[in-house]
């Protein structure tokens, strides 16, 4: 998972050891020994790491979020020592999917820029930094992350699919469209596929694409039809095609839809309803 493999012993110091005792060296023989058994310390340290990696994956799978971090972090600490920068990277980031998934999207993008201190231009980690701060409230920042991730590689589905959203909720429809028709055109995991067809449907909505926008709204909504999301953005199409009877449904939905939405989205939910309701903005 870490990309991370386990030391074992150099052998190879051993023999330049017992060369040097031969030879009468006292003092390259304490050298080498003491490299042996640097390295016969750090794979100890390797498989305590990874071990503690393994832990954590059942952890996860038995649905213990903290239990999981909570060796994730032990295997970090044992990673930094070793001044294994990828795999201290990776983790981190695993740390930070487990902050995102547990709504702290402030810590999440914490743990996603350290990761890009240690691994410059790591693609998963800037993916994972933009996710969070857009939920976090700051799309402007999660655009720019976005913008990084895709110039390292153009054909990151998962960022294409939330620039595209982000430009989506923004009203930036053509674009929008763009990213993310190519975001489907990859491979997506199915809870990124329900929310890339949410955002096209609002993109198509905002372009006047009547029609296909009902058709792709309809599809999100048939893959899940109790994800917040989706209910918020069939709030924004109804409210971007005219239709305001529906939109007051649509938000009730998006406000008790699973997953929650974030403080920033609910926020928005509210707005589309006042709107809806012809109140002010709240100061």
């Amino acid at each position: 998972m870490t990309g991370a493999t386990h030391a074992v012993p150099d052998q190879d110091g051993s023999r330049e050891a017992d060369s040097a005792l031969d030879e009468g060296d006292p003092a390259n023989t304490e050298r080498n020994i003491a490299n042996t058994k640097a390295h016969q310390a750090s794979g100890g340290l390797r498989r305590f790491a990874n071990a503690s990696l393994g832990h954590a994956e059942v952890a996860q799978a038995a649905g213990d979020p903290s239990g999981a971090e909570r060796y994730f972090r032990e295997a970090l600490s044992m990673f930094i020592v070793l001044d294994d920068r990828y795999s201290a990277a990776r983790t981190l980031s695993m740390i930070a999917d487990l902050r995102y998934l547990d709504g702290d999207y402030l810590a999440a993008a914490d743990l996603n820029r350290q990761a890009v201190e240690r691994m410059p231009g790591d693609v998963q980690a800037l993916t994972g930094l933009a996710y969070a701060q857009w939920r976090a409230g700051s799309p402007a920042d999660a655009e720019a992350t976005f913008n990084e991730v895709l110039r390292w590689n153009s054909k990151v589905a998962l960022a294409l699919a939330g620039r595209g959203q982000i430009r989506a909720d923004l009203g930036r429809y053509e674009y929008a469209l763009d990213d993310l028709d190519q975001a489907l055109a990859l491979q997506l995991a199915s809870e990124a596929e329900t929310d890339t067809r949410s955002a096209r449907a609002l993109a198509l909505a905002g372009l006047g694409r009547v029609v296909e926008a009902h058709e792709e709204l309809a599809k999100s909504l048939e893959r899940d039809p109790k994800r917040a999301r989706s209910r918020l953005r069939a709030g924004r199409v109804a409210a971007v095609l005219g239709e305001q009877d529906k939109i007051p449904n649509e938000i009730e939905l998006a406000l008790s839809g699973r997953p929650a939405l974030s403080s920033a989205e609910r926020e928005a939910a509210r707005r589309v309803l006042r709107a809806a309701a012809g109140t002010p903005p709240r100061q």
